[in-house]
């Protein structure tokens, strides 16, 4: 295994490689580093890794796999929890010498999978990970390794409702700033008002989760490379992906589950969205865009009902 923090002090590694970390809640998770095509990978782990059940967890924005640590302690009775830093986030690899656009990273995905031996596994994603998750199914030979997939926090088939994430910020210089300063999370979050006016949260996060992620955020680097994955960044764009291809390429039962408080996207907006995919499934929890750190009970449910129904293709 690479020293990377000896090759590159810039990086963020926090952890090692087979690193047990107990958190705040008490639970632990398995830290993983895998070297794949030039490219350093973090993942988070809990559960049995024997276990064929897998659930792989992809976030949103801006937020690392810590975001999805209540899951993964709820769930990991039943499934193997993979949580992994998308490139640019956390732990991963923060280079910005490489391909951000959303296609491109998905297509890196399937290595990372083989290096961590998943072969088929459940999918979950939030906000901007959705975004690459969608393109991961239209991904050559994947669709046929995903069991189902529980697509949380992103449009459907209709634009994006005001308001709208500022994307052309995100991935400025300024927006670089501004991320890596801890003042995004802080903002998206609830801890500091939003100069636009409106919150994303519902209920309140326990600030021990945003503290955590705070710290893993502002790291050296890693809001240059947060920023950088804003490189192709579009609503308008991403919705004429998704008609024009990516929903066609969801042939696995899909959950579109939402969060009924974010003001930014709305229950109406999702109405007709089960029309697109052959199998899909639509649900909404009591929160706002960050539901599974507002309410994460909840969230945990409704991803542990719909992955072990019987009624759908396994």
């Amino acid at each position: 295994m690479t020293d990377h923090a000896a090759a590159n002090p810039a990086l963020n590694v926090r952890n090692s490689d087979g690193e047990v970390e107990q958190l705040w809640t008490g639970a632990t998770v398995t830290h993983r580093f895998v070297d794949v095509d030039g490219l350093r990978w973090h993942a988070a782990t809990a559960g049995d890794p024997a276990n064929p059940d897998v659930i792989v967890f992809m976030h949103g924005f801006p937020e690392t796999w810590f975001a999805w640590h209540h899951q993964m302690t709820a769930l990991a009775d039943r499934f193997y929890c993979v949580a992994i830093d998308l490139k640019g986030y956390g732990q991963s690899d923060t280079t910005l010498d490489t391909d951000y656009d959303y296609v491109a990273q998905a297509r890196e995905l399937p290595a990372l999978f083989d290096a961590l031996g998943l072969d088929r596994f459940f999918l979950v994603s939030h906000d901007r990970g959705t975004v690459i998750a969608d393109h991961l199914c239209a991904v050559d030979g994947v669709a046929s390794r995903l069991r189902r997939y529980v697509r949380m926090q992103q449009s459907g088939n209709r634009p994006h409702s005001e308001p709208r994430p500022p994307h052309e910020l995100f991935r400025s210089e300024l927006g670089a700033q501004l991320i890596g300063d801890g003042t995004v999370v802080k903002i998206a979050y609830g801890l500091e008002p939003n100069p636009e006016g409106h919150t994303l949260v519902a209920v309140p996060i326990d600030e021990r989760d945003i503290r955590y992620i705070l710290d893993e955020v502002t790291a050296p680097g890693v809001g240059a490379s947060m920023s950088a994955s804003f490189v192709s960044a579009g609503f308008d764009r991403e919705l004429d992906d998704r008609m024009n291809g990516l929903f066609e390429a969801m042939t696995m039962p899909v959950l579109f589950l939402q969060g009924a408080l974010d003001p930014g996207q709305q229950p109406s907006e999702y109405a007709t969205v089960t029309n697109e995919v052959d199998n899909g499934h639509l649900q909404f929890v009591e929160g706002g865009h960050f539901f599974h750190l507002e309410v994460p009970d909840q969230a945990s449910a409704a991803i542990r009902a719909f992955l072990v129904r019987n009624d759908l293709p396994a």
